[in-house]
This record gives structure tokens, C-alpha cells and sequence, in this order.
């Protein structure tokens, strides 16, 4: 009984000290925690798919980065090519795959559109920019290839939940400001013209809001972020000033549908994106789902989620003029 007791005092010290020096050990809990989610949602979602969409899984967008593939949703044949909605998947930049969410885009594209999911790099393996980078790279893609993958390349909505969202927010701002990608050493492939629109749930666009966070949440939020950036001091690493998209926001930035849910500890990231938006006069609307939770838009089950859909299609239709009431 003392040697187990033993064993387990030097193995309780050996992961305390994992925990001090790697982030690994603390994402790859996380990771598994929240794919266990995204496969439970993405089950539920698959019973609302209607009949006649199609997808055409993992097409390569960066040659030799396996990480880099797309998904694309198409409704039923015959109707005419309206914007492309590209979403950006969730996971705390540790976890998610463009296959958890893919029943949900599916649900999407049956309103009339072409709905790409991207995959990209995750940490720790990857880390920041490595996933804006991507996604610049996917946008390239889609814009170079677009006749044989029939899209219209001028008419691109930039998507995304969660951590995907502050990614596709990150790619906008840099898309409608070249000194915001000069800073980053980025160059879009894509014209601020090409961007109509931009549909963010749940996301993070303001990092000074980390710092009042105290206790488990706090310690919570700083596991991930060592995770993504490879650092504890990412608040005050010049390295990392782009994660706050609000901080780069000009009035060249799309209109904008910002969504959350009521009891969702990110609230306060859409209340200041909000802010921002309206003091550059770019057009917005906020979509809050009361007593919803974090992702709530993927359990497509309540009524939240499906309302949160209703008003996703209803508002892309704004953005698509053949779809517009003369």
C-alpha cells in the first residue's frame, strides 16, 4: 500500500510539473473534452439535413499541408450561384474539424447557397498566425479556382464560430486594412470588394477583456492561449497585438451579423464588436439568443439554434441581390 501510495504522489508531482513547463498536456485534455462535443452536436444536426445537398469533402487548398483541406456544401442543382459563405470552425484553436460542423454548413447551404468549411492547423502543434495564414490561403484558392469549383469569386461571406470566428474576423480585418496585414506580414489574395458580408457566432475580438479574469477561468483562458501563442505573456507580447480584431476595425469592414448567446461568457467580445462596428459606420446586426450558452447555434434541436438559422439565411438574402425584394 505505501509504494502505491508512493507511485501515486510521484506521478500526481510528475504531472504538476508537465503542467508548469507544456501547455500539451492541458490542450490535448481540452481537445478531446470539446471533439467529444462537436461529434455529439454534429449527430444531432445530421437528422435536419434535407434531402439534395451535396458535398465535396477535403479538397486540398495549400499544397503540402495536409491540414489544409476544404469542404464544400452545394444545394439542390438548378437555382443561381448566390455568395459563397466560407466558414472558419471553433475549438479554442486547440480543437474542432470542419467534419464536426459539416451537417450544420450542410443545413446552411440549403438556403440557397455555396458553404465551404475550412480546415487549418491547431495547437500546440501549430500556433498563431498559422491559422490566419491558412485561411488567407484558402480564400486564394477559392478566388483562383472558382470557375471549375462554380463560385462566385466577388461575392465572398466570411464565417465563423468561436475561435473560427475571431480567425475569419482576424482575415476581414486584414482584408479592409493593409496596414493591419503589413503589420502581421500578410498579404490577402482578396479585395475588400470581394467581402460582402461576414457571420461571426460566439467569438473573441477583444484580448484587454482577459485581463480582469480571475481564479479557474482565468487560468482556463491562459492555458489555451500558451497553447496557441507558445507563451503566458501573450497579453503584453507586441507578437501577438493582432488578436484584437476591434483594434483594427475600419469603416471598410463588411456588414456584419454578430451572434451570441445570452449566458455565453463571450457576450462581452459582441457588445464591444458592436460598439466598434457602430463607431466606424459599418452596418451590423446582433443576434442574442436568451439563456443560450456558448455554440448554442449548433444544437439544432431547441428552438435557439433554429431561430439563430432563420435569421443567418434571412440575412445573407440581403446580401445577395438576386435575392432582394424589388
Amino acid at each position: 500500500m505505501k509504494r502505491i501510495g508512493a507511485a501515486a504522489l510521484a506521478l500526481a508531482a510528475l504531472l504538476a510539473l508537465l503542467l508548469r513547463v507544456s501547455p500539451r498536456p492541458t490542450a490535448l485534455f481540452y481537445r478531446r473534452r470539446f471533439d467529444a462535443n462537436g461529434l455529439r452536436r454534429s449527430l444531432v444536426a445530421a437528422a435536419f439535413v434535407p434531402d439534395g445537398v451535396t458535398t465535396e469533402r477535403d479538397v486540398p487548398y495549400r499544397p503540402g499541408d495536409r491540414d489544409a483541406l476544404l469542404d464544400i456544401h452545394r444545394p439542390s442543382a438548378g437555382g443561381e450561384v448566390g455568395p459563397t459563405i466560407v466558414w472558419v470552425h471553433g475549438g479554442a484553436w486547440l480543437s474542432g474539424d470542419k467534419a464536426h460542423i459539416a451537417n450544420f454548413l450542410r443545413v446552411l447551404a440549403a438556403g440557397g447557397y455555396t458553404v465551404v468549411g475550412v480546415g487549418y492547423s491547431i495547437a500546440p502543434e501549430a500556433r498563431y498566425p498559422t491559422p490566419v495564414r491558412q485561411v488567407l490561403d484558402a480564400l486564394g484558392y477559392l478566388t483562383s479556382h472558382a470557375q471549375e469549383l462554380g463560385i462566385d469569386p466577388t461575392r465572398l461571406i466570411l464565417a465563423g464560430d468561436s475561435a473560427g470566428a475571431q480567425i475569419a474576423a482576424q482575415v476581414t480585418g486584414m482584408i479592409t486594412n493593409r496596414d493591419y496585414a503589413s503589420s502581421m506580414q500578410m498579404r490577402p489574395p482578396v479585395t475588400a470588394a470581394q467581402v460582402v458580408g461576414t457571420v461571426f457566432f460566439c467569438g473573441a475580438y477583444d484580448m484587454s477583456l482577459i485581463r480582469p479574469l480571475r481564479g479557474r477561468t482565468r487560468w482556463f483562458v491562459d492555458s489555451i492561449m500558451w497553447a496557441f501563442t507558445g507563451t503566458t505573456g501573450y497579453l503584453d507580447d507586441p507578437r501577438f497585438a493582432g488578436l484584437s480584431v476591434v483594434a483594427h476595425v475600419t469603416a471598410d469592414f463588411p456588414t456584419t451579423f454578430l451572434a451570441c448567446g445570452g449566458d455565453d461568457p463571450m457576450m462581452a467580445h459582441q457588445y464591444v464588436m458592436a460598439d466598434t462596428l457602430d463607431a466606424v459606420g459599418v452596418p451590423h446586426e446582433t443576434h442574442v439568443a436568451p439563456r443560450a450558452g456558448h455554440q448554442f447555434q449548433f444544437d439544432l434541436e431547441t428552438p435557439a439554434a433554429q431561430d439563430a438559422m432563420v435569421a443567418v439565411h434571412a440575412f445573407v438574402a440581403t446580401l445577395d441581390p438576386s435575392r432582394r425584394t424589388p
